[in-house]
């Protein structure tokens, strides 16, 4: 069976973004794979329950651990038989793999259904299928549902605005710490039994923006900082000029870079 080190040595190229014209290994590097492999072997049971949404060289390392069972949720039969011919060519034991084709928004429920008696059943949760609202939040409801107190979640790509709210969100939620930071991913342990976050005022991000919007002359506004031109304009425009005019500011990238006109 090869090693994990020769396996970091030459990533296999798993994706394309371009109909085929190139492949690539995917967004994580061999130094971030190297850590969360470590801090996984440490930190979670012998024989772990795991769970990811979406595919790729994670996949593979997480079958290095190994675990009891991996749960794979990713819609790329692509992806997966590359994953799949990789580890028949490495010797890389692929029992433990319960792999379902489809989208994570889809086949969540379905799982979280069955685990709704008993034990929580996850160890670790990946999060790394769909990007986009509301997608990763519909993705984090099942799995913290399914994660155990004491398990980790890993939310990959910070750099999206959508997943970074969760991950500002998962920040400040009782309930979670953050155990570890490789940059482009996040990976928070679950220190509480309630496998839902409750309302909205029982989470002190959600709370403490509400707040702030509480705070402004127009709290339904889409955007305003609290006074000057901006709310008043939210307030004076009208019907369909002022929906247009709340989207170009919103599309303009002084808006978002905190030079809000």
């Amino acid at each position: 069976m090869i090693t994990f080190e020769n396996y970091l040595a030459e990533l296999p190229l798993l994706h394309t973004w371009d109909g085929g014209q190139t492949w690539n290994s995917g967004g994580f590097e061999p130094h971030q794979l190297r850590r969360l492999y470590a801090f996984l072997r440490d930190a979670l049971p012998p024989d772990p329950f795991v769970l990811e949404t979406g595919a790729g060289n994670t996949t593979i390392t997480l079958c290095f651990l190994p675990p009891a069972r991996h749960t794979v949720i990713c819609p790329d039969t692509a992806v997966l038989s590359l994953i799949e011919r990789f580890c028949q060519d490495a010797r890389l034991p692929t029992d433990h793999l319960d792999v379902h084709v489809g989208l994570s928004e889809w086949l969540l429920p379905e799982l979280a259904a069955r685990a709704r008696e008993g034990e929580a059943p996850l160890h670790f949760g990946l999060i790394d299928g769909g990007h986009n609202w509301p997608t990763v939040f519909v993705d984090f409801c099942y799995v913290n549902f399914m994660l155990r107190q004491g398990g980790y979640l890993l939310i990959d790509d910070l750099q999206l605005h959508s997943v970074k709210e969760l991950g500002r969100q998962l920040a400040e939620e009782p309930g979670f710490e953050l155990a570890l930071d490789l940059g482009k991913s996040l990976v928070f342990r679950k220190t509480t039994e309630a496998r839902q976050l409750g309302e909205w005022n029982e989470s002190p991000y959600i709370l403490r923006l509400s707040e702030e919007n509480q705070r402004r002359p127009n709290p339904f506004a889409l955007i305003g900082a609290g006074g000057g031109r901006n709310s008043q304009n939210d307030r004076s425009e009208s019907g369909p000029g002022r929906v247009e005019s709340i989207l170009q500011r919103l599309r303009s990238g002084d808006y978002w870079w905190g030079k809000k006109t």
